[in-house]
């Protein structure tokens, strides 16, 4: 039973996390393609290994924690781990047919970044327990996502600026890459230290560098989807097809208030973080009963009370998720 709570609290946020950004592109990409980049992001743990592993060995001889830490930071896991997503972007999603439009280098980096991420998150939370479910499920998960988002914009914009596209292919990855080494340096540098007087200063440069990022991936998110809307609006007043070859630089709808956005942000926050943690019991107790980790006299009693538990904040929160992300988008 504990099993099946551990996978699913693994999963469940990248799940919604992918519906999140799908749902944020006005024409959303076909599944499969969009489930064959995830698989590729899971995939890609194997050869981030093959190259972080030695590194990590040869890094860890070293004793000064902060050097060591940095050095896991950047080339154990930064510089692999974009490189690799990047690798998936470049050489698969890039190339489908149905990349017809910057906001598609998003929808494509988020998924191949959250497909990394939900292998790794695995491995993470059955080592460590639904605890660290929990906290990766505020952290790391949206910090792979955010990073994806930035990359894939990058992506986008070269699949469409020839005269810059491999200018604007290194500044995406040299971008995540920094930010991603930002990231992992203070956690890196923390476990290599037996006691660590400047935990608390070292811990406020990763939340600032998930912070900065957020905000980032959202802003490009919205820059596309004003051009997507734009497109929209002056095709359908010549008659024509969206076309994305030049896009105008905003929307024709008027934008959200301020009170309305920081709004539809709390919602759906609130409606991941309830879905999630619903989803998660709900699923998890099916698991349990079906594989026969529950006995036949408690079968009931646990899907009844699972229902009660799980049930009603998984569908309360996806209520919350799915309208917030609709009024984001101006429905």
């Amino acid at each position: 039973m504990i099993e099946s709570l551990l996978a699913v609290s693994a999963i469940a946020p990248s799940a919604l996390l992918v519906w999140y950004f799908h749902a944020r592109d006005l024409y959303p990409e076909p599944p499969r393609i969009l489930w064959t980049t995830f698989a590729l992001g899971v995939l890609s743990v194997l050869p981030v290994l093959m190259v972080g592993v030695p590194i990590h060995l040869l890094v860890n001889v070293i004793e000064v924690p902060v050097i060591r830490g940095f050095l896991e930071a950047f080339f154990v896991a930064a510089i692999p781990e974009e490189f690799f997503k990047l690798a998936i972007l470049l050489l698969y999603s890039m190339r489908r047919v149905e990349f017809d439009e910057p906001m598609d280098g998003i929808v494509y980096g988020v998924v191949a970044s959250l497909g990394f991420a939900t292998f790794e998150n695995v491995l993470y939370v059955f080592d460590g327990g639904l605890s660290v479910a929990v906290s990766r499920a505020f952290s790391a998960v949206p910090f792979h996502a955010f990073a994806g988002a930035i990359l894939g914009y990058y992506v986008g914009q070269a699949k469409f600026r020839l005269e810059e596209k491999w200018l604007l292919i290194v500044k995406g990855y040299g971008a995540v890459m920094v930010l991603h080494g930002l990231y992992d340096f203070p956690l890196l540098t923390l476990m290599a230290v037996e006691k660590a007087s400047s935990g608390g200063l070292l811990a406020l440069i990763t939340v600032a560098v998930l912070l900065i990022e957020w905000r980032w991936a959202v802003r490009l998110v919205r820059r596309l989807r004003k051009e997507q809307l734009a497109v929209q609006a002056a095709a359908a007043g010549a008659g024509d097809a969206p076309s994305f070859s030049a896009l105008p630089s905003s929307g024709s709808r008027p934008p959200l208030s301020v009170g309305t956005r920081i709004g539809a942000i709390i919602q759906t926050v609130v409606g991941l973080l309830s879905a999630s943690g619903g989803g998660t019991v709900v699923l998890g107790l099916m698991l349990a009963v079906a594989m026969g980790a529950v006995g036949e006299e408690h079968a009931m009693s646990v899907l009844v009370g699972g229902a009660v538990i799980g049930v009603f904040p998984l569908i309360g929160g996806l209520v919350l998720f799915i309208t917030g992300v609709q009024r984001l988008n101006g429905r």
